[in-house]
């Protein structure tokens, strides 16, 4: 049975989902304002695995994937280029999309769209107001009370509840925290913003119960996972750096609104770091997928670097370790090439090695996700069975055992 570290609790649990057999997964996608590198599909392809491990062993999973097309890195992206907002995030996502297709990974079953849930948010605003979760400044600012919220700071393994300050910018650590904003009025309070029609001469601002706003990142993923999921999920995912304060915070709104806690299982995914920084697109240091391909990296040889260190641990990426990764999965389609070939006799060890690499994939897999160990259990098997002959149906019966892991780590290469 599948176990799993929980950041909300610091352990590694065994996974049972709140209600019979169906999955609850929210996973956070991209900001579309550019193409996202390697180091943030890495989240994306551990995030698509886990699924499949879960698909595999019989769930039921019903997963949404959020596209934010309106926050203030895109707004800042569109004053600088002078490309509308709408055409740029449309493009962005058309390539997302397609690099995640070529990376092996399943669609999500709902892809939510900030832009259609502003109406949403500001009635989440509202309900937070009438309870008492939240307040509104002179400016039609509102914001969180994390008083209010008294395991603020949990997912980092500190009590934050009682921080006093107010924190108007959407980005920054636990040292900083405090009551954080969850609406943005445009061009001042709501009073300033009746009457002026749909956007009252503010560029991409939306109109809303409480006026024009800009809805915050802050409450952006708390309405649209509940939306599309319901106020209580199983799994919440995404890499390490939303742990705080973007996951907090999330976890804090949908709290204060239901009472429960949000999510049962909170996944995070270590960074990938290049030269010793992380890879970051403000840094310049960043690497595409096309990057990838020039460099003679298919999709999936890249999908099978970044899930060749475990999702817990950094992996450090350089091109010669790429390169060695690449020569470690040709090795392997040598073996799987032999096998396909194979019509010599019966090996007498088969019995004793097929079974082993059964037992030692799935222990391998429900450990975490230990995606390289079970990488080294599909290996060790291929090249027995390529280096001692198999018969015509031993081939079958191992390439059909290969074809089952491939369904999870969807990257081998049959």
């Amino acid at each position: 049975m599948l176990r799993i570290h929980n950041s909300l609790s610091g352990k590694t649990e065994l996974f049972k989902p709140r209600a019979g057999n169906t999955v609850k997964l929210y996973t956070c996608g991209p900001t579309v304002y550019s193409r996202p590198h390697i180091g943030n599909y890495r989240t994306y392809v551990w995030e698509d695995t886990l699924k499949r491990r879960l698909l595999s062993t019989g769930y039921f999973v019903r997963h949404a994937m959020n596209i934010t097309d309106f926050d203030n890195t895109i707004l800042r992206e569109v004053k600088k280029t002078g490309v509308p907002r709408k055409k740029m995030t449309k493009k962005y996502e058309r390539l997302f999309r397609q690099d995640l297709r070529a990376l092996g990974a399943i669609p999500a079953g709902r892809y939510p769209h900030a832009s259609d849930y502003t109406g949403k948010m500001a009635s989440c605003v509202i309900a937070l107001l009438k309870n008492g979760a939240a307040y509104e400044d002179k400016r039609g600012r509102v914001f969180f009370d994390v008083s209010k919220f008294k395991t603020y700071g949990k997912l980092v393994g500190k009590n934050l509840s009682r921080a006093s300050r107010k924190v108007l910018w959407e980005e920054y650590r636990p040292s900083q925290a405090g009551d954080f904003l969850i609406w943005q009025p445009c061009g001042g309070g709501r009073s300033r913003n009746r009457g002026k029609g749909r956007n009252g001469g503010f560029p991409d601002c939306f109109d809303s119960p409480l006026g024009l706003a800009r809805p915050p990142w802050n409450i952006q993923c708390a309405v649209m996972s509940t939306e599309c999921l319901g106020r209580e999920i199983d799994i919440a995912m995404g890499g390490t750096d939303n742990k705080f304060n973007h996951h907090e915070n999330t976890r804090a709104i949908v709290g204060a609104l239901s009472h429960c806690e949000y999510a049962k299982y909170w996944v995070h995914v270590r960074h990938l770091i290049i030269n010793g920084s992380k890879m970051s697109k403000r840094k310049g240091n960043s690497v595409l997928l096309p990057d990838m391909a020039r460099r003679g990296f298919s999709p999936l040889e890249t999908r099978f670097i970044l899930l060749s260190v475990h999702y817990g641990e950094r992996l450090d990426f350089t091109w010669a370790y790429a390169r060695k990764m690449k020569g470690k999965r040709e090795e392997l389609a040598a073996c799987i090439s032999k096998m396909k070939k194979a019509k010599g006799a019966p090996n007498p060890r088969f019995n004793r090695l097929l079974p082993a690499a059964k037992i030692y994939f799935e222990k391998a897999m429900d450990n975490d996700l230990n995606a390289p160990q079970a990488f080294a259990a599909i290996e060790k098997f291929a090249l027995a069975c390529a280096g001692q002959g198999l018969s015509a149906q031993q081939s079958r019966a191992a390439l059909s055992f290969l074809k089952k892991c491939d369904r999870v780590l969807a990257c081998l290469p049959l």
